[in-house]
């Protein structure tokens, strides 16, 4: 290499390191200029262009190092990361295998390659990843707080913790690790330990958006949504096209009964980041909003492009399905419901036999239990209500309902009941639900005593505070027994309509048996033999609420609710849509409005597509 283009190569890596970016760049163009596949000016010029979010440039450059010398692991490693930037993870991590074969002792590029398997929702790779690059490196601390990113998304939330703690004896300045600590804690439901640490995270790193968005997200979830919307604000102050935080904002706005500045902020995210497709579904179904021709367009066009990932396409089914059932195309949004369930189906299967095995070991721990203890072994308290039943089953409307009474505070979709059942393994060292008969009366009452502590301080000063998670139903019997006095409202609606509306929204992996009509017939049967075994079991404590008689007479089925709480008939619970709080829940916008019943039947517009459903479901009444 001739001395002078070695001198300006030199000069341009020393101006890049001292930051005169300018500088480096004109002389590695220079280079350029003289010598076109200098595969030393490539890398370098790509590598300035992704450090300056020019990550096409990058892509570019770096092509034609790798054109010129194919095996150069640096050259793979310098593109992964600008594929990471363009937002094409599955080249990236390609680029990144590819580095690691050259070179299988860089562990930067293992961290690297975690990152990009993270995006793609494999957060076990990701594992393994970030744990060969600290074999190779055990005082790397950023990959030390990658790992327990990656491992409280596979629900490892203690090894997540001790590895974020190993961040931090590394490097307590390492903002990052802070914020994912947060992510640990707000997946515990630990809010104000989460709050704690995103604070101190921004202000390690006054700049850090990702952490003022989570800081905004657990302020939401503490119920406070102008605390939220300000935190969101600072965000896009900094970065004002962030596509997540607008996402967010959209949600949030949503979630508090601003429609329009919901859309607003959807549509933003939207122009940010065309093809983030969370942001199609989410304008797509905003209740009451009918789409325009521009957003379907937009959205079919997305569906054509190649390269988008699994994830991505599961949104952009549910939202097209959404957008041709406006357009009253209904073969078409079924094509697209079946294709975006069937992705989700896919990735995380239902599973009966474990469903009764589940079950039935949950049902014979509560009898057991209660058989030893009796019926009041627990903590005596008379304020919690439990709302509960399968999802879409009218738990939010009914928690709208009652929390339009001045007596009773309504706090959401909560996680106690679930964090309660899970920390008895603490007391027993046995998982649940055979825990359950290792307790003592002392120690059910020690568990209701911790749950009622969760709830916010203003919401316990009301006579009843109602915690409306359905899926609770499964912890009805640990419930019943740590809080002798809690009060059980069960929500359901015909088996076809709830299972559909189910089937037509994303719901988390979690719930494997929503993506599947066979799959939907075989849990709601399971769940409603359930139902019908806790009613037997604690006789006079759980109210059953049919939808479809709440929405043929509001009065009269409030007057039941009521009366089940000993309360007397407010008239201000006739009118819950115009109540102002925060709902964090699918139906966030059907509970701002009026009942309409046309709604009670929408999956008739489907009922030729319904059979593996029907075949399945062998309820005999829901009344």
């Amino acid at each position: 290499m001739p001395d002078e283009i070695m001198q300006k190569l030199e000069a341009g890596y020393e101006a890049q390191r001292s930051g005169s970016l300018a500088q480096a760049e004109r002389l590695y163009k220079q280079v350029l200029d003289t010598e076109a596949d200098n595969i030393h000016a490539l890398n370098l010029l790509g590598m300035l262009c992704v450090n300056s979010f020019r990550a096409d440039e990058a892509v570019g450059y770096i092509t034609k190092a790798l054109e010129r010398v194919p095996d150069n692991p640096q050259s793979h490693t310098n593109i992964g990361l600008a594929y990471k930037d363009q937002g094409n993870a599955k080249k990236a991590a390609h680029h990144f295998r590819e580095s690691i074969k050259l070179d299988p002792n860089n562990p930067d590029v293992y961290n690297n390659l975690g990152n990009v398997l993270r995006v793609l929702e494999k957060p076990k790779e990701a594992i393994r990843s970030y744990e060969r690059a600290l074999q190779l490196n055990r005082d790397f601390a950023e990959c030390w707080s990658n790992l327990a990113a990656a491992l409280n998304e596979n629900d490892q939330l203690k090894p997540a913790l001790k590895a974020v703690g190993r961040a931090l004896e590394l490097d307590p300045e390492l903002a990052q690790a802070y914020n994912n600590r947060g992510d640990i804690y707000l997946a515990q439901a630990r809010y104000e330990d989460a709050l704690a640490e995103y604070k101190h995270a921004t202000k390690l790193s006054p700049k850090y958006v990702a952490a003022l968005i989570n800081m905004a997200k657990v302020q939401r979830d503490m119920d406070a949504p102008d605390d939220a919307l300000q935190t969101l604000q600072l965000a896009l102050d900094l970065e004002p096209a962030n596509p997540e935080a607008l996402l967010v904002q959209g949600v949030l706005h949503e979630q508090i009964g601003n429609r329009g500045s919901a859309a607003t902020s959807f549509k933003a995210a939207i122009e940010s980041s065309p093809e983030m497709t969370v942001a199609h579904y989410y304008l797509s179904q905003i209740r009451g909003r009918a789409g325009t021709d521009d957003e379907f367009q937009a959205m079919r066009e997305l569906q054509e492009r190649e390269g988008l990932n699994d994830n991505a396409r599961m949104y952009l089914g549910f939202g097209l399905y959404r957008a041709y059932e406006q357009r009253e195309r209904y073969e078409e949004a079924y094509t697209n419901l079946a294709e975006a369930n069937r992705i989700k189906a896919e990735s995380t299967p239902y599973d009966d036999v474990d469903t009764a095995r589940y079950i039935d070991s949950i049902i014979e721990c509560a009898e057991y239990s209660k058989a030893r203890l009796g019926a009041r072994p627990g903590f005596a308290d008379s304020r919690p209500v439990f709302v509960l039943g399968m999802p879409r089953s009218g738990t939010s409307l009914t928690e709208q309902i009652l929390a339009s009474h001045s007596a009773v505070a309504g706090a959401g979709e909560l996680s106690f009941a679930y964090d309660t059942a899970h920390s008895i393994r603490d007391m027993t060292g046995e998982k649940f639900p055979d825990n359950m008969k290792l307790l003592s009366a002392g120690q059910y009452a020690e568990l209701g005593e911790h749950y009622m502590a969760r709830h916010a301080t203003e919401n316990l000063a009301a006579q009843y505070v109602v915690d409306k998670t359905p899926l609770n139903f499964q912890y009805i019997g640990l419930l019943a027994l740590a809080l002798p006095d809690a009060k059980f409202i069960h929500c359901h609606r015909d088996p076809v309509a709830n299972c559909f509306s189910i089937h037509r929204m994303p719901f988390d992996e979690k719930q494997t048996y929503a993506h599947s009509l066979e799959a939907l017939g075989k849990y709601y049967t399971r769940y409603w033999n359930f139902m019908q075994r806790w009613h037997e079991l604690f006789p006079g404590r759980i109210l059953n609420m049919p939808y479809e008689e709440t929405v043929a007479n509001i009065e009269t089925q409030s007057r039941r609710m009521l009366g089940f709480l000993d309360l007397p008939f407010e008239e201000g619970v006739l009118e819950y849509h115009k109540t102002k709080r925060i709902v964090k829940t699918p139906s966030a916008s059907q509970v701002r409005q009026p009942i309409y019943k046309d709604r009670l039947a929408a999956w008739k517009k489907y009922e030729k597509y319904l059979g593996p459903l029907i075949d399945n479901l062998n309820v005999d009444s829901y009344a």
